[in-house]
């Protein structure tokens, strides 16, 4: 995307990415902006780490999506938010807790050395954490690894609150049996079986939760990350003990958790039975940067979070004097605001970046003389990209072609992107069936050909024209008037259960069946 820099106003808005700056661009730039303004950060030393917030969980990903097709050596994770509320007596899920603290774990372990990115959801990046969560290491078993004494790693399970039962199904359970282990982290696709010879880790599977028969292969590494962010430790413990009669409405909850016992909704408790809740901000190395796409919407998100929260509170409330639960009402755990994130990003010598599709209208305030554009900068830069959204062709594949002829005729340089190499060919058969000279190429971070247009895959969320570049990039959601088709990283939903279902009493002896495990044979 270095064809962009040779935009006035780009560069511009590139230029001031070493203060806070609030930026007004098409969202297809939302990416691109990003991206070299975390290259200006790297090129002035400061962290190359990027927390990037958007309004729904699904916007972070995409735009995460995005960045990794254009930051080369970037590691990109995404930070989910909890399923529930903070005051409600329910756990987040071990699966979305062991996602979160290992994308902790990561930011921790980070060298500095590379690019990294995390993106979030406003509900992600304003949800209270605990202090300290990653001053509990994982645990991490290799074949071979010697030191291991199997009582020692059922010990450190417990610790990082694994449930023991009998058999294995879920995320957060562990079983032994004899020198075997079974455990399902909250991270992994399948539970693992590691056999123990001593002290020594001997061999390690996974296994189907189905029929728990282990599957082909061998693991060459097991990393065991908490299932819970809040632990059971001596002091969370005498804590919990203290506190019983304070709170009597919970008094049965931190009795089993003065004993070690996890109990559902714990989370609730937090701050209460932490030394310090913290923000999303304060696990960023200092001097990092936090990116706000899409600030209105994220805004409106925030309030309507901490609206919804207090709602469900008054209402859990109500139904206690009808002889409900009594809901815990802590407003330490309460979600925080945006004005504090940007507040503690700040303290920490780091800079804030709004990304708008929307002018503030400074600049032209600012010419017409009603504001005092100066002392407005001293805060934060207001810069606006000149450039535009690709125009809509209602899913006709000739307006798009025709639109990308007229681009190349007029000196402009054209990049489409789609999200796979078969319809990356697909787009070039389209273009030179028209006559359009198209060519592929693996990327498009070097110069671009005027004359041709050059097609590659890329993950873009949309695409944008700039007339100061004289550059041009269309998505396949502009180019084919949809998207066909969509991030490889993102887990599909598995087929729904057939309506026609076999009636074994309707077999007869000598018809064949498929067996869900052993395959095809006859009943």
């Amino acid at each position: 995307m270095r064809a962009l820099e040779q935009d006035e106003s780009f560069a511009d808005a590139v230029s001031s990415a070493s203060r806070d700056v609030d930026v007004s661009a098409p969202t297809g730039l939302d990416a691109p902006l990003l991206a070299a303004f975390l290259r200006r950060q790297i090129d002035s030393g400061r962290p190359p780490v990027l927390l990037a917030v958007a309004p729904t969980g699904r916007r972070a990903e995409t735009l995460g999506t995005a960045l990794e097709a254009l930051i080369p050596n970037v590691e990109v994770v995404h930070f989910p938010a909890w399923e529930t509320l903070p005051h409600e007596r329910l756990s987040p899920s071990p699966e979305t807790v062991g996602r979160r603290l290992d994308v902790l774990r990561r930011l921790a372990e980070h060298d500095g050395t590379t690019p990294f990115v995390v993106t979030a959801s406003v509900r992600g990046a304003v949800q209270p954490l605990a202090a300290g969560l990653t001053d509990v290491p994982a645990i991490t078993l290799r074949p071979g690894d010697r030191g291991h004494e199997l009582d020692d790693v059922v010990a450190g399970l417990v610790e990082r609150a694994y449930h023991r039962v009998d058999m294995v199904s879920r995320r957060g359970e562990f079983a032994v049996r004899g020198g075997i282990l079974d455990v399902f982290p909250p991270v992994a696709d399948h539970p693992y079986r590691v056999e123990f010879f001593g002290d020594e880790v001997d061999q390690i599977r996974a296994f189907s939760v189905a029929d728990q028969r282990s599957l082909p292969g061998e693991v060459a590494l097991v990393t065991l990350v908490a299932s819970r962010e809040l632990l059971l430790t001596p002091a969370v413990r005498e804590r919990a003990r203290a506190r019983r009669d304070a709170l009597p409405g919970v008094r049965g909850m931190l009795e089993k958790m003065a004993e070690g016992i996890p109990v559902e909704g714990m989370e609730s408790l937090l701050p209460v039975l932490v030394d310090d809740l913290v923000t999303l901000a304060d696990y960023l190395p200092e001097g990092s940067a936090l990116a706000l796409a899409d600030p209105e919407r994220s805004v409106t998100r925030a309030i309507t979070l901490s609206e919804t929260n207090r709602e469900f509170l008054d209402a859990a409330w109500s139904a206690a004097t009808a002889g409900a639960q009594t809901p815990v009402d802590l407003g330490a755990g309460d979600f925080v605001t945006l004005p504090t994130l940007r507040e503690r990003i700040t303290e920490r010598g780091g800079v804030w970046w709004t990304l708008s599709g929307f002018d503030s209208g400074a600049a032209d305030a600012s010419a017409e003389g009603l504001i005092d554009v100066d002392a407005a900068l001293e805060a934060a830069a207001t810069v606006k990209v000149a450039a535009a959204a690709v125009p809509s062709f209602q899913g006709n594949v000739d307006g798009a072609t025709e639109h990308v002829r007229g681009l190349l005729s007029d000196g402009w340089r054209v990049v489409v992107t789609a999200s796979g190499p078969g319809l990356v060919e697909r787009a070039r058969d389209v273009l030179s069936e028209r006559g359009i000279a198209a060519r592929i190429v693996d990327g498009i971070d070097g110069d671009v050909p005027t004359g041709t247009a050059q097609l590659t895959c890329a993950v873009l969320e949309r695409g944008f024209q700039s007339d100061g570049a004289k550059f041009a990039v269309l998505t396949e959601t502009e180019f084919y008037g949809r998207t066909i088709g969509g991030d490889a990283r993102v887990v599909k939903k598995l087929a729904s259960r057939r309506r026609n279902v076999v009636d074994p009493l309707q077999l007869k002896p000598g018809d064949f069946v498929v067996h869900a495990t052993h395959g095809i044979g006859k009943f």
